[in-house]
C-alpha cells in the first residue's frame, strides 16, 4: 500500500470512529458532516429500514429519545479501498444504552442493559471536502437474554 492509500484508509477508519462519538454526544450537526449528501443509512437493530439522504438521517437521530444515553464501541475495523475515490468497511460494534434518568453513581456511571454486538458494512467516498460515507448498514448478531 503507498503513503497515499493508507492515508485514505486512515480517513474512512476515522469516520467510523467519529460517526460513533457523535451519535452518543448527540451532536447531530457534525455527524451531518460525516455524511454525503445522498447518503443512506441502516441501523442494525432495523437492518430493513433504510434512511435516504444526509438530511432525513440526521433528522431520524433528532427523534432519538432524550433520556437515551448510548456508548457505541466499533471493533475490528477493516477498511478495503475499491477505487481511487471509493471505499469500503466492516467492522463490528458493540452498544451499550443506559437511562439518563437513572442515577448517576460516583466512580460507576448508571447502570446499562445488556450490550448488543452487530456488524457496520460501510461504503465511503472521496467529495471535495474529503471522505463521506455513502452507506452504512448495521445488522444485530448478538444479543444477552
Amino acid at each position: 500500500m503507498t503513503p497515499e492509500q493508507l492515508v485514505d484508509v486512515e480517513a474512512c477508519r476515522a469516520l467510523i470512529l467519529e460517526f460513533a462519538a457523535c451519535i452518543d454526544r448527540r451532536d447531530y450537526a457534525a455527524l451531518r458532516g460525516l455524511l454525503a449528501p445522498d447518503a443512506t443509512f441502516a441501523r442494525p437493530t432495523v437492518p430493513d429500514v433504510v434512511i435516504e439522504g444526509a438530511d432525513a438521517i440526521v433528522q431520524a437521530f433528532h427523534g432519538r429519545p432524550a433520556h437515551v444515553e448510548s456508548q457505541h464501541l466499533n471493533l475490528n475495523v477493516r477498511v478495503q479501498l475499491t477505487g481511487a475515490d471509493t471505499a469500503e468497511a466492516e467492522s463490528v460494534v458493540m452498544l451499550f444504552m443506559a437511562n439518563a434518568n437513572d442515577e448517576l453513581v460516583p466512580g460507576k456511571g448508571r447502570p446499562a442493559g445488556a450490550p448488543l454486538l452487530g456488524i457496520w458494512r460501510d461504503r465511503f467516498v472521496r467529495t471535495a471536502d474529503g471522505w463521506r460515507f455513502s452507506q452504512r448498514r448495521g445488522s444485530v448478531t448478538m444479543h444477552q437474554r
